[in-house]
């Protein structure tokens, strides 16, 4: 078996209606409207009562693994919830089956859209990852937890045994990043059908989901590429050298490279995003390359004082994007700091 990497959890939030500055309804959104957008609107949904202490929601759709909970008396939004096996039945059911659909529509709408769970999984069939080793150096000695061969901004770390197979966890289920190293052979019983299966699991939440998706959909990251790139940047298991004190400057473990730089030795961190000038370069290049053409006719047929009239009547009614709220935002701190030494 060819070794693959999945999206293996989806979740995010989205508001029930959007309205303008003044508080003015603009848009309703229903569950429909969401099943709609997963293009499942040929799959047949149950409707079942919410779970008790969930943000107050009253009801829920579910299918295949794939919950709706709306109705709620305490929050503004609806929840979307894909687990793994939601995840296969969106890409086997869905009339579109395209994650970036999903995503484009995270991105575009992060005024009312925010996502709270992705996890990317890559399944190891060819033995590139040994859990045992990884275990090893995750908990050399039980006896002091503050021993570990490992590289990571993340400190919890542990390491189960079960008749389920052996899982390393680096990072904590609260935290905006984990990692999940384990035998998913054993897990699913298949050990005897399955020789070697090993998963290595990153599990991103809130603003780390969002700029993993973000970076796949605006940097033009290809999905395989962007995880070894987290991956390294986040987790490297180390050769303990005797001589040196400083783990940072320990050799990659010989169990840890095959799998590590399988596909880069980059890193790239989540928490980093684009400086101003990077991002004012970027946002020059798209406007006066790519719609160039479009605005310099615009500007000929009806003038510049009817485009700034247009646009400060849309961005009065709908939120910018994030990306150039935060630009904007940027500007103007820099903008007071030359007054100020002005």
């Amino acid at each position: 078996m060819e070794n693959k990497i999945i999206f293996d959890w989806l979740s995010f939030t989205v508001k029930t209606s959007r309205v303008d500055v003044n508080g003015v309804l603009l848009e309703t959104i229903t569950e429909k409207n969401l099943i709609s957008l997963l293009g499942l609107e040929n799959v047949d949904f149950e409707e079942l009562p919410g779970i008790m202490g969930i943000n107050g929601f009253q009801k829920r759709l579910y299918s295949n693994s794939i919950t709706i909970h709306y109705d709620s008396r305490l929050v503004d939004f609806m929840w979307v919830e894909m687990s793994g096996q939601g995840c296969r039945a969106f890409e086997s059911l869905s009339t579109h089956a395209d994650y970036n659909f999903i995503f484009d529509f995270i991105i575009n709408n992060s005024d009312i859209v925010n996502v709270t769970r992705l996890d990317v999984a890559y399944d190891d069939f060819q033995g590139l990852l040994d859990v045992y080793a990884i275990a090893d150096d995750t908990v050399p000695d039980y006896r002091d937890t503050n021993n570990y061969n490992f590289v990571s901004p993340l400190r919890s770390h542990s390491v189960n045994v079960s008749n389920k197979g052996i899982c390393v966890t680096i990072g904590s289920c609260r935290s905006d990043i984990m990692f999940r190293i384990y035998d998913k052979a054993a897990e699913r019983n298949k050990s005897d059908d399955i020789p070697h299966w090993v998963r290595c699991e990153i599990q991103l939440r809130r603003d780390r989901a969002y700029d993993f998706i973000r970076l796949l959909r605006e940097e033009n990251e290809t999905v395989d590429n962007l995880y070894f790139l987290v991956l390294n940047h986040y987790l490297r298991f180390v050769e303990p050298d005797p001589t040196d004190s400083n783990k940072s400057r320990w050799n990659l473990a010989k169990h840890w490279v095959a799998f590590a730089y399988s596909v880069t030795t980059q890193k790239k961190s989540l928490f980093v995003k684009p400086g101003l000038d990077y991002n004012l370069a970027k946002l020059d290049k798209v406007v006066e390359n790519q719609f160039a053409g479009a605005v310099f006719t615009y500007l000929k047929c009806h003038g510049i004082d009817r485009l700034v009239t247009t646009l400060d009547e849309k961005f009065s009614k709908v939120k910018l994007n994030r990306k150039y709220k935060r630009l904007l935002d940027e500007q103007d701190a820099l903008k007071q700091i030359v007054e100020l030494n002005d």
